[in-house]
């Protein structure tokens, strides 16, 4: 119905729209997708089947409501949209929305008052940045819908129609394209779903629509009212690339495109460019080696990666109903934790300003070359309590109990940190049990692996916290250092006392005493000494009170930890249950060239 038709009838037309009206619409769309993250998470089955779309287009949409602000005019509005969503987009959906209103900021004039074709403007230049923002776009996705709602609107400027008249009826072909995903994907159709973004591109419009014309929409914790489609397990897939990896960086002045610097090291490559933040989206299964080209190509303040398979497993295929957490100190060789289905509270380590996920985004070889270039000693960082909190709430999805063992509480704050956010669960009929293992390295490592024998036989809680209780006091970690810059620089010894002992030849073996805490075991003067030293101990353990496990584990040379494994297989009898790489936090104390044992007697 024209406007003139309108205008006789005495209804009130919308001809144009203010800045601020376009404000509360954008905020009001940003809301209606985070009310309905559950609903997009469970039909969430391309790219990946990891169940992840509805929250990573939360975080996108979360950090719009939260940082935007309502400004004089309508392009510098539409910016602090733009650049907020660049901070919190998250995965392949959450990147191309933000790349999206980066496009929209672009092409909107500063005019306080919008008309329908400076709107479908934007909107086209928004669609372009999407798309180009993807390195192989796909349609049958939220990119088609995009098009879709940009075409309707540019196919009806000369119609006369009323402006929220106009998006009503593109908001409908936007759902009809939506339903029309089914058909356009073959992964979509077997699950009998649609696709996940465009889903969550067609609420934004919906909601941006309410917000013109002054309904608004709050943020609701009951989630989505529809329906949940059934979807058959046997027809997701996972793909060839394990973890979804982001990083947001400060670029230098160059506009190069970043893509091309990792696109050979895995797929789904998206890039969303902000005036200062580019933010880089793979799926790779080499982490590291991405922020490693990344890192001369400007600052990187923010990394993230998930992992996909776990994400999946933990939906799709999930092996019992009780999980076991432990963080990233704790070293365990990685098919042990996957064939358990293990959940990893990664720590981070701190080089000047710059922070990486342990065990996930630098190597051990990388981080002591960062520390060399840049002159300082890494630290560590525990993980945060929120990021723990979500973590809980994530895995009561799904499992009845979560045991955590956690590495030392003399030496992290992570145990406190795992206490702390089990407390929010307390009320709840929600089993979350928290132990301190007292141990670090292989030593945690190898009270987690018994715990992981222990589920796997199908014991009880009960039973499984028990054993891992009484494998504490059982359990003796030993570090044979080959080097004491590392202790000299974290301060455990002091510049003075490190300089003698250095001049002497001293050469400590590192172990943890009963409450946890580091002791030096014994000293050398010597390599061989050091390694004497422990072989003769481990021998008189194993005669006195029979070494039931043992594990074995090195900082950068998997030769050193192989021949030490072999030292310790003609003493104690047997082999060791694994020999794995240690933590970046362990490698930074110990230093290059460490080795350690780690037991659990009869």
């Amino acid at each position: 119905m024209s406007i003139e038709t309108l205008k006789k009838m005495g209804e009130k037309i919308m001809e144009t729209i203010t800045h601020n009206e376009l404000y509360n619409g954008l905020i009001n769309g940003a809301r209606e997708v985070m009310n309905n993250r559950i609903f997009l998470n469970d039909i969430n089955v391309f790219p990946v089947a990891d169940g992840d779309t509805g929250s990573n287009l939360f975080s996108t949409m979360h950090s719009i409501v939260h940082h935007s602000e309502l400004r004089d005019d309508t392009k510098t509005t539409v910016e602090t949209i733009a650049d907020s969503a660049i901070i919190g987009a998250r995965g392949n959906s959450g990147l191309i929305f933000a790349q999206y209103f980066q496009g929209f900021s672009e092409g909107i004039t500063s005019e306080k008052v919008i008309t329908i074709e400076n709107f479908a403007t934007a909107l086209k230049q928004g669609m372009e940045y999407a798309y180009r923002a993807v390195e192989h776009p796909v349609e049958g996705t939220m990119l088609t819908t995009m098009t879709v709602f940009y075409e309707a609107l540019s196919k009806e400027l000369g119609s006369h129609e009323a402006f929220d008249k106009l998006l009503e009826s593109a908001s409908e072909k936007v759902e009809s394209a939506v339903e029309h995903t089914t058909e356009q994907l073959k992964v979509l159709k077997k699950s009998s779903v649609v696709d996940s973004g465009a889903k969550g591109f067609a609420y934004f419009v919906k909601g941006f629509l309410e917000g013109i014309r002054g309904h608004v929409i709050a943020e609701d914790d009951s989630e989505s009212f529809e329906s949940i489609p059934a979807i058959s397990e046997d027809d997701h897939q996972i793909g060839d690339y394990r973890y979804c990896t982001e990083a947001l960086i400060e670029h230098n002045e160059s506009s190069e495109d970043l893509k091309s610097l990792i696109s050979d090291i895995g797929d789904s490559v998206v890039e969303v460019k902000g005036k200062s933040k580019t933010r880089l989206h793979i799926h790779t299964n080499d982490p590291a080696e991405m922020f490693d080209r990344l890192s001369s190509h400007g600052k990187i303040i923010e990394q993230k990666v998930d992992d996909m398979v776990r994400q999946y497993d933990r939906i799709h295929h999930r092996k019992y109903k009780t999980v076991i957490v432990t963080d990233s100190i704790a070293d365990l060789p990685e098919e042990i934790i996957d064939d358990a289905q293990v959940h990893v509270v990664h720590v981070s380590l701190l080089v000047g300003d710059e922070t990486y996920i342990d065990k996930l985004t630098i190597t051990n070889e990388k981080l002591f070359d960062v520390a060399k270039n840049k002159g300082i000693h890494p630290t560590s960082s525990q993980p945060t309590t929120r990021s723990v909190e979500d973590a809980f709430r994530y895995l009561l999805t799904y499992y009845d109990n979560v045991v955590v063992l956690s590495v030392a509480k003399a030496l992290s704050g992570t145990y406190n940190v795992f206490s702390k956010a089990a407390e929010k669960f307390a009320d709840t009929n929600k089993n979350i049990h928290v132990i301190d293992t007292k141990q670090n390295s292989v030593a945690e490592g190898l009270i987690v692996w018994q715990a992981i024998e222990n589920l796997k036989a199908g014991k009880s809680v009960d039973e499984i916290l028990s054993v891992a209780e009484q494998s504490i006091s059982q359990s003796k970690i030993l570090v044979k250092i080959n080097t004491l810059d590392n202790m000299i620089a974290s301060g455990r010894l002091s510049v003075r006392a490190g300089g003698i002992a250095k001049k002497i030849g001293l050469k400590p073996i590192v172990s943890l005493d009963e409450t946890g805490d580091g002791e030096v075991f014994k000293i050398a003067f010597n390599p061989k000494t050091a390694l004497k030293k422990i072989l003769k101990h481990v021998k008189s353990v194993n005669e006195s009170k029979g070494i039931k496990h043992y594990a074995v584990t090195y900082v950068d040379d998997p030769k050193l930890g192989q021949e030490f494994a072999e030292q310790l297989t003609g003493i104690v009898g047997k082999e060791p249950v694994y020999i794995t790489k240690t933590s970046g936090v362990i490698a930074n104390g110990a230093g290059v060239g460490a080795v350690a044992v780690a037991y659990i007697t009869e």
